[in-house]
């Protein structure tokens, strides 16, 4: 009797040690118990944040959603970009507006957000003033990167942290597009950049002296290959000046006369 005492207290010994969790799992009942909240992001120059990472989605290819958009911040000063889960579209953040462009419409359309969106990758920052730079000549995009990177060098800024950026002008190359959510290999000569890799296809549109605003994010050291591709530092989008039309940007060159913005605070 005394050894079947022995045995019955030592069991409830070992199920009281065992995590919620797992308990339920080996009972078959209850849920597992919640996932510990995530740490707070570090802090970063500009309140920087960033949900999802481009080399995660590349590395697994889960496209689900990683943040609201509704909980985005929507109040003036704060830019960002990204993509929606499933990779079904593209979304952009104008100074506290949401712009969302769906795959499924053909012409790049950009429009108000919906209740359930929530984005498999974004980033954003808040930028309370700018500094302006007006380009005294043409630029292709590997001479306007490095002379992002050298401005803001020059002006104080930590080029090891992200931080946005803004271009008003015109473009004598452009090349943007829209991921549309369906999982497929490009086709061949299909532009295979972007977020969408073999995740999605895309509609692409070839718009060469185009007006309109680049939306930037430089990732510098601390966030490529999350914010950016691996190997990158610069995402942008595209917005025309009306904002009816976005995508991310996968070729473009800057025109003289166009201005760049930095962030000042």
């Amino acid at each position: 009797m005394k050894t079947w005492t022995m045995k019955i207290w030592t069991l409830f010994g070992l199920l009281a040690a065992l995590p919620a969790g797992a308990l339920a799992q080996h009972t078959g009942h209850g849920a597992t118990a919640p996932a510990a909240a995530p740490a707070p992001s570090e802090a970063r120059p500009f309140d920087f944040r960033s949900f999802g990472s481009f080399r995660r989605l590349s590395h697994t290819g889960d496209t689900s959603g990683q943040v609201k958009l509704a909980d985005l911040p929507q109040s003036p000063g704060h830019w960002g970009m990204g993509a929606l889960a499933g990779l079904s579209g593209e979304v952009l953040l104008v100074d506290g507006r949401l712009l969302v462009t769906r795959g499924d419409d053909p012409q790049g359309r950009a429009g108000a957000t919906r209740p359930e969106d929530q984005a498999a990758l974004f980033a954003y920052g808040h930028v309370a003033e700018w500094r302006t730079l007006t380009l005294d000549e043409n630029m292709d995009r590997t001479r306007f990167e490095a002379f992002v990177v050298a401005q803001a060098k020059a002006h104080g800024l930590d080029t090891a942290q992200p931080f946005p950026f803004v271009v008003e002008g015109r473009y004598p190359v452009l090349v943007w597009h829209v991921v549309t959510g369906t999982a497929a290999t490009p086709a061949p000569g299909q532009h295979g950049g972007g977020h969408a890799n073999k995740h999605s296809p895309m509609h692409v549109f070839d718009q060469p002296q185009a007006p309109g605003r680049l939306v930037g994010i430089y990732s510098g050291e601390a966030l490529e290959g999350v914010v950016s591709h691996p190997g990158e530092r610069f995402h942008l989008h595209f917005v025309d000046p009306s904002l009816g039309y976005s995508g991310h940007v996968d070729g473009y060159a800057v025109a003289r006369g166009a201005t760049l913005k930095l962030p000042l605070r």
